[in-house]
């Protein structure tokens, strides 16, 4: 709703080769929402806090570019305050109202743990902004943290055998359209493509250096090596050219998902799969099959785990997806014994090479000949 007003207000000033400043810009969406707190002159009046949190989203997606995903994820947390109290104000907005907030969502909403913890950060982040540019907002408000047991996210991923599994999987010929879910699933588990980056992605990002792009969701420009996995699809597809110049033909992100899950489980991806977690003070711990939970944002977990398993650095990987820091890294280091298990093998093999250098050394001329024969006839 807002964000559709700040969207009009620039549309307005843009017809009269204009651009507003941040007064003028907050005071049309204003009245455009119907959110001003009086009619005519309302100079030195008190604002109500909806007009508040009007002015924060008004003025950070202007100054920030927020897109309109950003801007819902304010609004809603703004409305979940609200519908837990719809007469709050900046007086009764006090830690006693954060604690009836926390309330709220574990006994109505029945938010997990890990989401009122990310509402709360989301929710006082607003506070903070309100408070930096001069509004009363209580201290309590902004310190009070929720006790709340908090578990690891849950990370799907294909381990390398399931992917290759997949990936080479016959499915009937009257099931086409879950063999392309497929094949879109290993194009995103071999390049780390987000669903939105392979939605709109053109033959002309197909470069001698690789997939070249600027990602939808960051800006970011990366640079994906094509392996031969990749090479496979693109040579697949490559008679499909629709008008448009997309690569694929992608449906949906809902109905891939819905043919992801029922291509995966006649391919027989049913590994256990158990997410842990709490609402309150509740533990739950939920078993799935891995065909049940699998989506489009596996495929690019998938090539994060795989990669790292094979013992890619994380800077490399880091490189390719857009990750920025090491700490958004960390839930795919840590996730998987089978990855641990990888690395340590390592162990294995250079104790096994050093033991292949030192008796290579001991062999003569003649006997270094015998050897170079016979691999000649493995090759």
């Amino acid at each position: 709703m807002i964000r559709g007003a700040i969207d009009e207000a620039f549309a307005e000033y843009a017809l009269a080769d204009a651009m507003p400043n941040t007064d003028e810009l907050r005071d049309l969406v204003n009245e455009k929402t119907g959110l001003t707190a009086h009619d005519g002159d309302d100079s030195g009046s008190e604002k109500s806090l909806q007009d508040i949190f009007n002015e924060f989203l008004t003025v950070n997606a202007k100054e920030r570019d927020w897109s309109n995903v950003v801007c819902h994820r304010y609004e809603r947390v703004w409305n979940q305050l609200i519908a837990c109290d719809p007469e709050v104000t900046l007086d009764t907005l006090n830690k006693d109202k954060m604690i009836e907030l926390r309330e709220w969502y574990v006994k109505v909403l029945k938010d997990r743990n890990r989401t009122i913890a990310k509402q709360f950060r989301t929710l006082k982040s607003i506070l903070r902004w309100m408070k930096a540019n001069g509004y009363p907002v209580q201290e309590s408000a902004i310190e009070y943290s929720p006790r709340l047991t908090v578990t690891k996210k849950n990370v799907t991923y294909l381990t390398r055998e399931e992917l290759n599994h997949f990936f080479k999987f016959k499915f009937p010929s009257n099931l086409k359209h879950l063999e392309r879910a497929r094949d879109l699933f290993c194009f995103m588990a071999f390049t780390s493509l987000r669903y939105s980056d392979l939605a709109r992605l053109k033959r002309a990002n197909i470069t001698s250096k690789g997939i070249d792009l600027y990602t939808k969701k960051t800006s970011d420009h990366i640079t994906i090596p094509i392996i031969d996995g990749t090479k496979e699809l693109l040579g697949k597809y490559a008679d499909y050219k629709p008008k448009n110049g997309n690569l694929f033909p992608v449906p949906s992100s809902q109905k891939l998902n819905d043919y992801i899950k029922e291509a995966a489980k006649l391919a027989g991806l049913d590994r256990e799969v158990i997410d842990t977690y709490y609402i309150g003070t509740e533990r739950y711990d939920d078993v799935h099959k891995l065909h049940e939970i699998l989506s489009c944002h596996d495929g690019r977990r998938t090539f994060v785990c795989c990669s790292l398993a094979f013992g890619i650095p994380a800077a490399i990987v880091m490189s390719i997806t857009g990750h920025k820091d090491y700490e958004s890294m960390k839930p795919y280091i840590e996730i998987a014994n089978d990855t641990k298990q990888l690395e340590m093998e390592k162990w294995n093999s250079n104790e096994t090479k050093i033991n292949i250098m030192n008796k290579l050394e001991k062999l003569d001329k003649d006997e270094l000949m015998q050897v170079y024969e016979f691999v000649k006839t493995l090759a």
